[in-house]
């Protein structure tokens, strides 16, 4: 098949690829909000309700992560690092936690044993995001070392040239 030419300048490539990063990250956004929102609206008895979407999701999930990764790129702002992993576990448990403890607590009464839902959840939770992400920088750093390793030095990148405009 042949390749179509790319019609878009500078500028209009720039603000596309500006409008396509915003929409991937709507559609990630969206799609987590509309699985959430129908979690609470049905329980999660009525999961399968919504396995479309979470197939959907963690496509986008592990397409975005891999190829960062693989890429080397971490993060726009956080720097990857063991502090940052437990942190970032941290918050995703005691999120998953809150989320057991009031359904737990809301459907059956019980605040015990929403508690411990709630501890249980949280500690998982916690242990395979840490997991997770502690892979994912060992495969970044990995990753790093070997782009470093096959990045040239700057005279062969650009050889010198004589007065005639000839390398040397």
């Amino acid at each position: 098949m042949k390749e179509k030419k790319n019609r878009l300048d500078e500028m209009q490539e720039q603000k596309m690829l500006r409008i396509e990063h915003n929409a991937c990250w709507l559609a990630f956004w969206g799609l987590f909000l509309v699985i959430f929102g129908q979690w609470i609206f049905y329980g999660p008895e009525r999961m399968e309700l919504v396995t479309g979407e979470w197939i959907v999701f963690l496509i986008l999930a592990l397409y975005i992560a891999a190829a960062c990764i693989k890429n080397g790129i971490w993060d726009r702002k956080l720097k990857p690092s063991w502090k940052v992993n437990l942190f970032g576990s941290a918050i995703a448990g005691v999120a998953g936690g809150v989320i057991r403890f009031l359904t737990a607590y809301f459907r059956y009464g019980d605040k015990e044993g929403a508690l411990a839902g709630g501890g249980i959840v949280c500690g998982n939770i916690f242990v395979i995001c840490f997991l997770c992400l502690s892979l994912g920088l060992f495969i970044y750093r990995k990753r790093v070392e070997r782009f470093e390793e096959e990045e040239p030095d700057e005279q062969e990148k650009f050889p010198k040239q004589n007065r005639n405009g000839r390398k040397q």
